[in-house]
């Protein structure tokens, strides 16, 4: 072991911060040197190595896949974290460590070689991202770097005096720091259902439940259209709404901790927002019975269309009965679809289920704006 790296772990050791450490990809060289050292028990509450796909979905506490990327890291660290307050002697500083990694491997692999590495104290996360020029440098040397780095980012979160670990010319590291929101981890770690972010800022995991005006969205940015249908939604249904923001999508990847947290800061004071990890409007009606839900047209559909669900014409069929028996409705807007503007009237619904799709007409809302354009004009911008 290098002195330096000694002195490092020592400092660490004697700080007074317990933690608990788990590594996936990379990363095991750092937990080797600080057990390696004598009084390791005094900061080191468990080590644990992850290694295969089914033992991190096992130790995470919910399925994958889980890639090397920052979210996997700040799962881990969360994961960390409440195992540390378990473990930890009473009146101690507690840490949880995070670390994914993608290293030279002797299969083909996309991407480049990284790793990320998520602090979690009890008042914020700290991430460091690892970037590794692929081909650069074998195995072990990147396994030696990505080491060091996590000792550095223990220390700092130990209290010790930032520093910054000596990098090879083929590696780099990008660091920032986010806060914590405990409810969104219960929410995203699978301990709760449902998160509701008020308009008076706070966070509840008890919201009310039933006969709600939800208005689903990604709201990235929200914009004059999605105004103008929560208004139209409000005065056809007499329901004050909240929009909902699912963290799990169906045709997307999952929104990650802090892209969950930058959106429903953008929201904050102008609605209530409901967060959930519902991907399906049947999922969605479980979670809220009698709820009516604000979409656009091109969501209606969707809804009806045994193509987009993965059960065919029969999930399809119990899953608009459900909603219909749970009193759950769907105020649909029309909207410019492929050049032209459609409503409610062009979407082809069995008698059944016509009870459960409700017009919003053009004379009460009309807007032809999206999201994905906006997003577009301020990149070109």
């Amino acid at each position: 072991m290098e002195p330096f790296i000694w002195d490092q772990v020592e400092a660490i050791l004697g700080s007074g911060i317990q933690f608990c450490l788990a590594a996936t990809g990379g990363g095991s060289q750092a937990g080797t040197w600080l057990l390696n050292h004598p009084g390791a028990s005094r900061a080191v509450l468990e080590f644990q190595v992850p290694y295969g796909e089914g033992a991190l979905a096992a130790y995470l506490g919910r399925p994958g896949p889980h890639g090397a990327e920052l979210e996997t890291a700040r799962a881990m660290a969360a994961r960390g974290f409440a195992r540390a307050r378990d473990f930890a002697q009473e009146g101690r500083g507690v840490l949880g460590v995070g670390c994914t990694a993608a290293l030279a491997t002797t299969r083909a692999r996309r991407g480049e070689d990284r790793a990320a590495i998520a602090l979690r104290s009890a008042q914020e996360y700290q991430f460091f991202q690892l970037q590794l020029e692929k081909g650069a440098a074998e195995r072990l040397a990147q396994e030696e770097v990505l080491s060091q780095v996590i000792l550095q980012a223990i220390g700092e979160g130990c209290g010790l005096p930032p520093g910054e670990t000596p990098l090879p010319g083929w590696a780099s590291v990008v660091r920032r720091n986010c806060p914590v929101c405990p409810e969104l981890e219960q929410l995203l770690g699978g301990e709760a259902e449902v998160l509701e972010l008020g308009l008076e800022g706070g966070f509840s995991l008890d919201p009310v439940r039933r006969d709600r005006l939800l208005f689903p969205g990604s709201f990235n940015p929200l914009h004059q259209g999605h105004e103008g249908l929560a208004r139209a939604a409000v005065a056809r249904s007499g329901r004050p709404v909240a929009l909902e923001l699912a963290v799990e999508n169906v045709d997307k990847p999952p929104l990650a901790y802090e892209e969950v947290l930058r959106r429903l800061e953008a929201l904050r004071g102008r609605y209530p927002v409901v967060v959930t990890r519902a991907p399906i409007f049947a999922q969605k009606a479980l979670l809220f019975p009698g709820c009516w839900f604000a979409v656009g047209v091109d969501t209606a559909f969707r809804l009806v269309d045994p193509k987009y669900y993965r059960g065919g014409q029969a999930e399809m069929e119990e899953g608009l009965a459900q909603m219909l028996a749970l009193g759950c409705r769907f105020l649909v807007a029309g909207r410019l679809c492929e050049g032209r503007y459609q409503t409610l009237e062009e979407v082809g619904v069995p008698a059944i289920w016509r009870p459960l799709l409700l017009d919003i007409p053009e004379s009460a809302f009309r807007a032809d704006v999206s999201s994905s354009a906006l997003r577009a004009a301020e990149g070109k911008g």
